[in-house]
């Protein structure tokens, strides 16, 4: 008995393939930008102004923590000899920049300015995805006060890199795992 194959352009084969396809959702690989970012805008979070006091030669607390508007983000640094010194804009992203590229900076503990200005909500805004730490705090209030704003920061980031949908991807065609 001789066995028959079937060509490469076997018009039955070829329509029995697409079907499975179509059958299975594989249809649908291609998502679409819009179901991406679907639904309502997500707010961009408020900004914080942190003001920070040098209690002794290079070390520092976190002494407020407050809102402001988005973008207007800053550090208010104040020394031990009386002056006060801003950082805001390039300058302190540049910084933040630098301590998120040296972890040692502020892995090793200790209160210079680099581990206090990691730990407080500048920090958290700039892709600390930990908790406060107290210890950097003058006051546990402050801290407290802040805890919100937080959970605000936080919920924007899930929010803007979440697809709007649960149909998204290779089998979004599909409802539930394998076998649904």
């Amino acid at each position: 008995m001789k066995k028959r194959y079937l060509r490469i352009g076997d018009f039955k084969r070829n329509a029995l393939i697409v079907a499975a396809a179509a059958c299975m959702g594989l249809t649908a690989c291609n998502t679409r930008q819009e179901e991406w970012n679907a639904g309502s805008e997500v707010a961009v979070p408020e900004g914080i102004i942190t003001e920070l006091t040098e209690e002794a030669p290079d070390e520092w607390k976190i002494t407020d923590e407050r809102t402001t508007a988005p973008g207007n983000s800053m550090a208010v640094l104040r020394y031990n000899d009386g002056r006060v010194d801003t950082l805001r804009g390039l300058e302190l992203q540049n910084q933040l920049e630098n301590l998120a590229n040296n972890q040692a900076t502020y892995q090793q503990g200790g209160f210079g300015l680099g581990s206090v200005l990691w730990w407080s909500g500048l920090g958290f805004m700039a892709g600390r995805m930990s908790a406060p730490s107290p210890a950097y705090y003058a006051n546990p209030g402050v801290m407290q006060r802040t805890d919100a704003w937080r959970q605000n920061v936080r919920t924007y980031r899930e929010q803007s890199t979440a697809p709007r949908s649960g149909r998204s991807g290779f089998f979004r065609g599909r409802s539930g795992g394998a076998g649904a």
